[in-house]
């Protein structure tokens, strides 16, 4: 079997890479700083509406008569609250078991 083998010769100048425009560098500068501009904005944005929330909720919950209840009194107004004489599983002078 014989074979042929052909000879391609290389290119005697291969293209050069081309510097790039000003125009296309500052536009591409321009593009970046607007992204991270975007991101910063967003970013304050979401921070603020955060702060404002949890002042509103720190806010609620430090004011007057959060945590009483209009519907259910601990008590009655009109009964007298006294301390009591005797205490449960307290051994005392009258228990039985001291005669």
């Amino acid at each position: 079997m014989k074979q042929k083998f052909v000879h391609h010769p290389l290119r005697p100048n291969p293209p050069r890479a081309q510097a790039a425009s000003a125009k296309l560098v500052v536009s591409e500068y321009v593009a970046y700083v607007a992204a991270l501009s975007i991101g910063v904005v967003v970013a304050i944005i979401t921070f603020a509406y955060a702060a404002n929330i949890t002042i509103q909720w720190l806010r609620t919950m430090s004011g007057p008569n959060y945590f009483s209840s209009q519907a259910q009194p601990v008590s009655h107004p009109n009964e007298k609250i006294s301390a009591p004489t005797k205490f449960a599983l307290v051994a005392g002078a009258e228990s039985p078991g001291t005669k």
